[in-house]
Parts: C-alpha cells; structure tokens; sequence
C-alpha cells in the first residue's frame, strides 16, 4: 500500500481526517475534469447541455489561471533562492510535488481552457462578434442584471485592491504569522487574483451598463475569468482555512480580514452566476426571437419550430 504521507516534509503535523479529504476532493476534480474533457472531444450532436459543462469548468478554470499564472511569476524568485518551494514558504510539500502537482495544472489548464475556448466559438460565434452598446436589452431581467453586477464588482474591486496592496508590501489586516511567512511567493499568489478580480469588476460593469463599442468577447472573458478565480481559488482557499485546527500554521495566517476576502470572494462568484444565467437566458430567447420573425422560407419546422425554440429558451 502507498503511504499517503509520501512528498509531506513533516507527515507527524498532519491532520490525517482533513489530508484525506482535501485530496479527495482534489481526485473529485480532476475526474470532473477528465470527464469534461471527453465530452469536449465527443461530436456535437454527442454532447449534453451546454450548462453541464460551462459551470464546472468555470470553477476550474478559477482556480487553474491562479496557478497559470502565479507558478511562473514565483519561479524567477525561487531560483534566486529567496524561497525553496513556491507554494509552501514552510516547506510543507517536497520541490519534487511541487514540480509534478503544479505542472501538471498548468498543462491541465492550458489544454481545458483551449478545447473549451473551440466549443465556445463554436456554440456561441454570434454572441461573441457582438459590439457591447449592439447588446440586446435583457427588458426581463436588466434592473435585476445592473443591480447584481454592481454588487458583484463593488466586491471584487474591495477584494481585488486589497490583494494588490498585500502583494506590494501592506500589512493591512495581516497576522503576524502571515508578516513573518510572507515571501515573493506569496505577494504572486496575492497580486494574480487581485489583478483578475480587478478586471472581472470591469467585465460584470461593461455588458450590464453597455458601456463602449467593443467586441463582447473582451468584458465576458475579464467576468469569465475574475469572477472564477474569485469563487474557485477563494472559495477553495477559505474552506481549506475554514476547516484548519486552530493551532496550525494556516489558521494562524488567516486573518480576519482574510476571512471576509474569502467571503466577499464567493459571494461574487454566486452573484456572476445568477448573472450569467439571466444573460444567456435573455440572449437565447433574443435570439428564438428573431428567427421567428425570419421570413417563413427559411423555417422548415414553421411555426412549431419556434414555439419550441422559445420554450428552451
């Protein structure tokens, strides 16, 4: 049998109950991941509801441009040798899990990202060619789009610009143990997700507001990606905070303040999905719309056809 504590520098500090579960739910989501990928290469007329893959690899997604991003910003400064291993400035992971984990992710995350940036052109090319002010107006659900959108930007721009100032050397609302482990490394994993949720906050205020000409593709992308990144890897890391023994090394890092980022952080990504949904819902029946009223040669199934579309819409 394999020893579960293989790549820990010290397995007698862990807690078996909360390692156990934590990579359970690491495996939990890379056979998510593994399924969605299959299903991604599967023919189109093969595939399940869209919505059955948008959502999980919205989460993914969240967490793994943290780690596509941040792995290479820490990299210059472990070779210098200010810290041994990017992700754990107390070495609690061997280089060697390190090398093999994180790389991993980041090919994991290029190749998700790529097969899923096709089915979005794909399934979506139209939606995307938009210009934003060219957006139909969502007449259902707009009062309800604007409102949600400027709170969810309103709490990913607070988040976002504390996690700058962190990575440029504040200590505002830090604990002391937090002070004393922070490294280049841990300014990187401060300054990615704050610079993402502050393009995220610009991408949910863009389309709701229908602000400037440009293309849709840019703001839903910057909503796309801040907004997961704000739920996956803050949700990830304030229920792994959230469940840590009081007396180990990541609660005495986790501060107050740390815990409401983490909060602040989830409740975006709630927010973008209720968005997200209104917007697509709108946008599908906009669209069920307007091949109804298309000349009736160019509608073989006739008036069923869009009575149905409208439906699923």
């Amino acid at each position: 049998m394999v020893d579960i504590d293989v790549g820990v520098v010290h397995p007698d500090e862990l807690n078996r109950a909360q390692w156990v579960t934590a990579n359970a739910l690491t495996f939990g989501m890379d056979a998510i991941a593994a399924l969605i990928a299959y299903t991604l290469s599967r023919p189109r007329e093969t595939r399940i509801r869209s919505w059955s893959i948008t959502l999980p690899l919205w989460v993914a997604s969240g967490l793994l441009v943290v780690i596509m991003s941040a792995v290479p910003l820490s990299l210059p400064a472990a070779a210098v040798g200010s810290t041994g291993n990017p992700f754990a400035g107390d070495d609690f992971l061997r280089p060697w899990v390190y090398a093999i984990v994180y790389g991993g992710f980041i090919v994991e995350g290029a190749v998700l990202l790529g097969a899923y940036g096709l089915y979005v052109h794909e399934r979506w090319s139209a939606l995307l060619r938009i210009r934003v002010r060219a957006l139909p107006d969502p007449a259902g659900t707009r009062d309800a789009q604007r409102f949600l959108g400027t709170v969810a930007a309103a709490l990913l721009g607070v988040a976002g610009v504390l996690r700058v100032t962190w990575a440029l050397g504040s200590d505002l609302g830090m604990s002391g143990r937090w002070v004393a482990d922070r490294n280049a490394t841990g300014r990187c994993m401060d300054d990615v997700p704050g610079g993402l949720a502050l393009l995220g906050a610009v991408g949910l205020v863009v389309p709701a507001y229908r602000i400037g000409g440009a293309r849709v593709r840019g703001p839903l992308a910057m909503a796309w990606f801040g907004a997961g990144s704000a739920f996956g890897w803050g949700g990830w890391m304030g229920l792994i905070s959230a469940g840590a023994a009081p007396e180990s090394t990541l609660a005495e890092r986790t501060s107050a303040l740390l815990h409401l980022v983490y909060t602040a952080e989830m409740i975006t990504g709630v927010l973008a999905l209720t968005i997200g949904w209104f917007f697509l819902s709108e946008y599908a029946r906009h669209t069920a719309i307007v091949a109804c009223r298309a000349p009736t040669q160019l509608q073989p199934s006739g008036g069923n056809g869009c009575r149905s579309r409208l439906s699923a819409g």
